[in-house]
């Protein structure tokens, strides 16, 4: 039986999705922040950097939305090799076909772009893992096309999901402790290069959050509020997850009063193509900029640039989900026996 759609869940995805366009934007106008800012900026309150933010959120209701559509919104079994089978289901066939498109673009617009990448990290693009391990430090060059850091966290935080389900279903509190005992540390020192631990409890929050009743999303909030005036908050990354739990759950409440049927509409369709202009609005802002003077341009190009960008990303990213959708159909016919 297919799970009524949560407005709550398009909504915020639909906030996450607007603010990595931005900052992807920005930065690529401002030569990654060595001009200055002509039409946005890019931080919000307590310093947080919007980009961050916007990520935060992703990590959020990718928890929510799967703990809401497992069985029994997380209260029954879970099948493993069912749900990670419709987990790479759901990520790597576009991946896979939009790195297809873009990576022979790249290669011959510029030439010698991937000289210095060794030839096994190529496994690292197969697996999704390539601009992860940039980031990461595992590779000083690889054949990172499309996709970010963001795409080799959540792979990470998917193998992760069953275990956490579990948890939260047998030791919802102990589960927490676990959880911040562990992923702090890692984060404090760290060693996952800061793309992976303090996600954790941020992912884990989504799936709680779609048990909490109002004063335990209340309770949260709160303490969110005024964590962000403590010690702890010094931390960026920190100060973000706490911000951001705290944005998501005024989100969330935003939601449940919105009944304009117009907007509820917009956010499904955003939420639909997010994983689309995902994979391919990072790549066609680079090459947008490539031929501008990025010192000289006005505020009104700027905003022009915008509006093109925006466009594309669209038209983009409508081809590829249509594009994904033909594919699969089509394998499924080759693969059905014939009558």
């Amino acid at each position: 039986m297919k799970k009524q759609r949560l407005f709550y869940l398009d909504l915020i995805r639909a906030v996450a999705l607007v603010c990595i366009l931005v900052i992807h934007f920005n930065a690529a106008v401002t030569g990654y922040f060595t001009l200055p800012s002509k039409l946005f900026g890019s931080v919000l309150p307590f310093n947080i950097y919007l980009g961050d933010f916007g990520s935060s959120l992703f990590f959020m209701v990718s928890g929510a939305a799967l703990q809401y559509t497992s069985p029994g919104q997380g209260r029954e079994p879970l099948n493993l090799p069912r749900f990670y089978q419709k987990r790479a289901k759901a990520v790597y066939p576009m991946f896979w076909l939009a790195w297809c498109i873009f990576f022979p673009i790249r290669f011959v617009t510029k030439p010698g772009y991937y000289a210095a990448a060794k030839t096994p990290s190529l496994l690292l693009t197969v697996l999704g893992l390539d601009n992860f391990a940039q980031a990461a430090g595992w590779v000083t060059m690889d054949f990172a096309c499309v996709g970010e850091w963001f795409l080799g966290s959540i792979l990470f935080l998917y193998l992760l999901f069953p275990l956490l389900r579990w948890g939260l279903r047998k030791q919802p509190l102990l589960t927490w402790v676990v959880v911040l005992a562990a992923s702090l540390p890692v984060h404090y020192m760290g060693w996952d290069a800061r793309l992976v631990a303090i996600h954790i409890p941020e992912f884990l929050l989504g799936m709680a959050f779609v048990h909490w009743k109002r004063p335990a999303r209340l309770g949260v909030l709160a303490g969110c509020a005024v964590l962000l005036f403590t010690p702890a908050a010094a931390d960026g990354k920190v100060a973000c997850a706490l911000f951001s739990a705290a944005a998501f759950i005024l989100l969330a409440a935003l939601g449940g009063c919105i009944h304009w049927g117009p907007l509820q509409n917009a956010c499904a369709l955003l939420s639909k193509y997010s994983y689309a202009v995902f994979l391919t609005h990072h790549v066609i802002i680079l090459r947008l900029v490539d031929n501008f003077d990025l010192a000289a341009m006005t505020r009104r190009d700027t905003a022009l640039l915008f509006g093109v960008y925006l466009l594309a990303v669209a038209a983009a990213s409508a081809a590829l989900f249509r594009l994904d959708a033909w594919v699969r159909s089509s394998a499924v016919k080759l693969a059905a026996k014939p009558e």
